[in-house]
């Protein structure tokens, strides 16, 4: 067995890694662990060794075990780090200083959109590589807006990368794999399952200097995630919400228990301790404004905010997500102030 094969064959076999990680150059006592959890299947575990190389190979998905020096350090703190990682798209961001993970509800509000959009543009365009999980929502949108700015983004799975899940983000998840970095631990051909998310969790939490919630239920994925980042010291940031909105709940509870409060997303570079420099834009793109960015101007009024719901009523031809985009745009280039999911002219 070569490396590559003995590590893929561990992963496969499902072994703990608190069963390897005294003895990780001990080929002799790895391959008899492997032969004894896969017992009667090894010869079956040998044709699915060969079978997933020459997968990895043909979809240019590169097998990255624990002892790897690609393999990022930053998930040698898990009590659990994955046995070997599947990695399509470029490697390098594992090794980006400057990471930050963004997550919350898959069912996010307009207010929750908003903020995820204005937040991931921002970092991103400061150089950080944005960290999710392509869930719907929060997830998706944190995704979406870096790529949008050029930005680098590491989406982190719950299944194989070869499974398109959820199904409506395909084609986001082939632009990941092409401009970013597709990770997972699981196979080919393995579907998610209830127990495969939280597992994936770990990872977003690990790869990054720190975590921001942007929405969160009371019983929720982003809350588990926020909760191994705690673990592991690393800073945890949380986007308040209204008090009376089931998604704010748990961002801020995590307020109220300690996590940093973020307005802005120079609260997070500071926090970090990078100096603010406001060149994300020149001047003349300031002054620029597309044909979309006149229309939805002419919706609003420097008097009185007006809610995400009128604005989209009086120009229904543009998508939810497209108008949020757009009002993103308008808030970065200062023609716009945001509040509670409301708008008003500058």
């Amino acid at each position: 067995m070569t490396d590559i094969e003995l590590w893929l064959a561990l992963s496969l076999c499902k072994i703990p890694f608190k069963k390897i990680k005294e003895r990780l150059e001990d080929r002799t006592f790895l391959e008899f662990l492997i032969k004894g959890f896969c017992d009667r299947n090894y010869i079956k575990l040998d044709e699915k060794v060969k079978s997933t190389i020459n997968f990895a190979e043909k979809t240019n998905t590169e097998l990255i075990p624990y002892i790897s020096k690609k393999y990022p350090e930053s998930l040698k703190h898990l009590n659990d780090p994955p046995v070997l990682l599947y990695c399509k798209g470029n490697v390098d961001l594992l090794k980006s200083e400057k990471i930050i993970s963004i997550v919350g509800s898959r069912r996010a509000t307009a207010y929750g959109k908003s903020q995820v959009i204005e937040f991931s543009k921002q970092l991103s365009s400061f150089g950080f590589t944005i960290v999710s999980g392509l869930a719907r929502g929060i997830d998706e949108y944190a995704h979406r807006s870096c790529l949008e700015v050029g930005g680098k983004t590491i989406a982190v799975l719950g299944n194989g990368l070869d499974i398109f899940y959820p199904i409506e983000n395909r084609e986001l998840q082939i632009e990941i794999s092409e401009t970013g970095l597709l990770v997972s631990e699981y196979s080919f051909k393995e579907s998610p399952t209830t127990y495969s998310f939280p597992q994936r969790n770990r990872i977003i939490a690990a790869l990054s200097k720190g975590i921001l919630v942007v929405e969160a239920e009371k019983k929720s994925g982003a809350l588990l995630t926020a909760s191994f980042s705690l673990d592991l010291g690393r800073d945890v940031f949380s986007l308040p919400g209204p008090v009376n909105s089931p998604k704010s709940f748990g961002t801020n509870t995590l307020i109220r228990n300690g996590a940093i409060l973020v307005r802005s997303f120079e609260d997070i570079l500071d926090e970090f301790g990078y100096k603010i420099v406001k060149e994300n834009y020149k001047q003349e793109q300031l002054d620029i404004l597309t044909p979309h960015e006149e229309r939805v101007l002419s919706c609003l009024n420097s008097t009185s905010y007006t809610p995400f719901e009128l604005i989209s009523s009086k120009i229904e031809d543009l998508k939810p997500q497209d108008l949020i985009l757009i009002l993103t745009e308008l808030t970065l280039k200062n023609k716009i102030e945001e509040f509670g999911g409301s708008y008003k002219i500058l």
